[in-house]
């Protein structure tokens, strides 16, 4: 049993402990953004995709714009990775006009993350063809948080897991042996 004088302290520590998680709930509270405008003929011609800083995900999901500060911050297209295969598939001219020397953002599923030689990775996403995969080669720095925050490429890429949902920006580079090529890659956050 305990006694009174430790039945007190330990109702005090769990007073304080419901006190700092109120103040702690009440302050996120405060500072959720506010309920959004009335959306209005002239608030809807243009929406900005970049009204904060690249790389941060608002409602689960980045913006389709580069994440790399060096980049113009024009709206990206958007392809699946199935897409491309198909595609290059059907008609690989076709596919190098649509594509080739392109910047634009693909998803997909990663199907792992690979080394060549002494200083290229490649980051292999899967298509609806078992046996092809669009070849992302990864740039040696990578923008690994938000403000372009960058990391070495070995560190992003150990962030992605086979079966993960991935999405990447990169320059079309045609294709290698069935499977679409991309360079100059950086990994988003994630899928949009």
């Amino acid at each position: 049993m305990l006694n009174r004088t430790q039945q007190i302290l330990i109702g005090v520590v769990a007073l304080a402990v419901l006190g700092m998680l109120w103040l702690t709930g009440n302050h996120e509270a405060q500072q959720e953004e506010p309920a959004p405008e009335p959306v209005t003929a002239a608030s809807a011609a243009v929406p900005e995709p970049n009204a904060g800083a690249r790389g941060v995900p608002k409602n689960g999901t980045l913006d389709p714009i580069s994440i790399d500060p060096n980049r113009s911050t024009d709206i990206l297209p958007q392809y699946q990775a199935d897409t491309l295969v198909d595609d290059y598939q059907e008609n690989v001219g076709t596919a190098n006009d649509r594509y080739l020397g392109k910047y634009f953002i693909v998803e997909g599923v990663a199907s792992g993350a690979r080394r060549e030689g002494n200083d290229t990775v490649f980051l292999d996403i899967r298509s609806n063809s078992p046996t092809l995969v669009v070849r992302a080669k990864l740039l040696p720095i990578q923008i690994c948080g938000p403000a372009g925050r960058t990391c070495e490429v070995e560190a992003r890429a150990t962030m992605v897991r086979r079966g993960q949902k991935v999405a990447v920006e990169c320059t079309g580079a045609g294709q290698v042996e069935g499977s679409p090529v991309l360079e100059d890659c950086l990994v988003r956050g994630g899928a949009n």
